[in-house]
């Protein structure tokens, strides 16, 4: 079987094709009837990263949701320790 050739023009569309959609490679590679490796391997030469930007600032955005709860969840713990506490003290006499 003959190997195909790809312009450099279609390899870029193809590379922002997936960066621009939410679908995965597998996904867009069979939609333009490319072999998912020569997807990567293009997205590795041509991609701008837009993708893992955009993962990063969501994973950011997680992490900083993460937070956010374990402060609550911190001061919700030091007070029923402190209710606790009461409660031993007052059990004591």
């Amino acid at each position: 079987m003959a190997r195909k050739t790809y312009s450099e023009q279609f390899k870029c569309d193809a590379v922002q094709m997936y960066e621009d959609s939410e679908a995965s490679m597998v996904q867009v590679a069979s939609d333009l009837g490319i072999n998912r490796g020569s997807l990567n391997a293009w997205v590795m030469k041509f991609g701008t990263g837009k993708r893992a930007r955009l993962a990063e600032e969501a994973d950011k955005a997680r992490q900083a949701s993460d937070a956010e709860r374990i402060r609550q969840r911190e001061k919700q713990l030091s007070l029923v320790e402190e209710e606790r506490d009461i409660l031993r003290r007052d059990a004591q006499y």
